[in-house]
């Protein structure tokens, strides 16, 4: 059911009738449809409010956050996605300000992952502790390598990647610099055995499909916004959820977006639950979704190469419970960095209560995806406990997780393909008739929550520049 703020009502008319003819005007129901009740489309939301103009939300699931979604059945109540704050996130963080949403500085449950400067290691079959990693027999390395800890091995060759200057720099380089973080890799002197250890916990799906420009902008957004993460305090998904609360804008929850038009009066929007009209449309949902609705719409060529082929990491997570904190007995990391693709990395959540999150990505991803629930959690926690013997007979699976099997997204996050920087670029700066895209896939200059937040500012600006 749709609500109405009458005081905007008459203005909201009085814009829309001075661009479209008033009987086209007369068969919508809102200036803007936002599609997609995350963060790119609330913040796009609050500020088209702000213009005055009339919105409805459209979200296919039941909840908002998208991709930032904290699993609060959980002991702990971890978070499956958006979990780091960078220090560099201005707009994240001067929203939570605004909002009274508190952000605990450091790197907080859920992000050690990224924080971990060392890890237990289980490669090759052995499970070896860092101080040992140079000499173990478990470390089959070229020689000038040896001494290189795995978790470094992609910042060691980093360092030999093309420099960004600036985190928007990868939108107008080189063409001849797109070329695979494999190819880029070889070229730097990596050895087969380093490729293969960086592949198994990159943050991507394989080194042959993404570009090195991709891990070039990566780095150049680090550059620019070095220092301390936070996390956000009950989780990831208590900003998105602040951010709806004070829209006044209907939220039409848990209806299926399956057609998009666009004509020359407005667009329409066919979902689960029938069709709404729009004067315009701003669609957030992931590219790896989106390539499974219909679309007829006038789209750049760019955007319409990259709805079928934008590449998205696919990430699979077990999230475990233990009976004890058995890493502050044995003397070792607290995480574990495996070459297992089911295993991937296992690191802690916190101790109160001890929860532990596995993340594998890419071919582990799939295995796990493929596994029936009860198997594959008997496997994980018989290959835990072999590479961390203190873990024995503590340890239950309590949830399987899986970015790709989730409908609505498809992926936890886009990456730049390789061959396909000039193409997302071109995306970026394309702006639609009536129909526009945001998401964190169309940024220039951030990454991640960020991302979200500034592609959707972007997008809410375009349409009010054009009524």
């Amino acid at each position: 059911m749709f609500t109405r703020r009458g005081a905007l009502v008459g203005s909201s008319a009085a814009i829309i009738a001075g661009v479209a003819p008033r009987s086209a005007w007369g068969s919508t129901k809102a200036d803007v449809i936002i599609i997609g009740a995350g963060l790119s489309g609330l913040h796009a939301a609050t500020i088209l409010e702000k213009a005055g103009l009339k919105v409805i939300i459209v979200e296919g699931e039941r909840r908002v956050g998208g991709r930032l979604h904290t699993l609060d059945d959980l002991p702990g109540t971890p978070d499956a996605g958006g979990i780091q704050v960078g220090s560099g996130y201005k707009l994240l963080r001067s929203i939570a300000r605004e909002l009274k949403v508190e952000l605990i500085e450091g790197p907080g449950g859920g992000a050690g992952l990224v924080e971990a400067r060392t890890a237990l290691f289980h490669i090759n079959g052995q499970t070896v502790a860092p101080s040992d990693w140079p000499t173990s027999s478990a470390n089959q390395l070229a020689e000038a390598e040896r001494a290189v800890s795995p978790l470094a091995l992609g910042f060691a060759y980093g360092s030999k990647l093309p420099r960004l200057a600036l985190p928007d720099a990868w939108m107008g380089a080189d063409p001849a610099l797109d070329i695979s973080y494999a190819q880029a890799l070889l070229n730097a002197g990596a050895s087969a055995e380093a490729m293969r250890l960086i592949e198994a916990n990159m943050n991507g799906n394989t080194l042959a499909g993404m570009s090195q420009l991709s891990i070039s902008r990566t780095a150049a957004i680090f550059r620019a916004g070095p220092g301390p993460t936070a996390t956000i305090k009950g989780g990831s998904q208590r900003l998105p959820e602040a951010m709806a609360a004070r829209l006044d804008s209907p939220m039409q929850m848990g209806q299926i977006v399956t057609a998009i038009s666009e004509d020359q009066a407005a667009v329409t929007v066919t979902t689960s639950k029938g069709q709404i009209r729009a004067q315009h449309a701003i669609c957030t949902i992931p590219f790896a979704a989106l390539r499974h609705v219909k679309i007829e719409a006038s789209l750049a060529p760019s955007v319409a190469t990259l709805i079928p082929s934008l590449a998205y990491t696919r990430a699979s997570f077990a999230y475990i419970s233990a009976s004890s904190a058995f890493w502050k007995d044995d003397g070792l990391p607290e995480t574990l960095w495996t070459d297992d693709p089911l295993l991937g990395r296992v690191f802690v959540l916190g101790d109160a209560p001890p929860m532990l999150k596995l993340w594998t990505v890419g071919a582990g991803a799939d295995l796990l995806d493929r596994m029936a629930p009860e198997i594959a959690a008997q496997e994980i926690i018989k290959k835990v406990e072999a590479a961390r013997p203190s873990a024995k007979g503590k340890l239950k699976v309590e949830r399987l997780f899986s970015w790709q099997k989730s409908p609505m997204a498809r992926g936890i996050y886009h990456h730049i393909g390789t061959g396909q920087a000039r193409l997302l670029a071109d995306a970026v700066r394309a702006n639609g008739k009536r129909l526009h895209f945001a998401g964190e896939h169309l940024a220039q200059s951030a990454s991640g929550m960020e991302a979200a937040l500034e592609s959707g500012d972007r997008a809410a600006k375009t349409i009010i520049g054009r009524v």
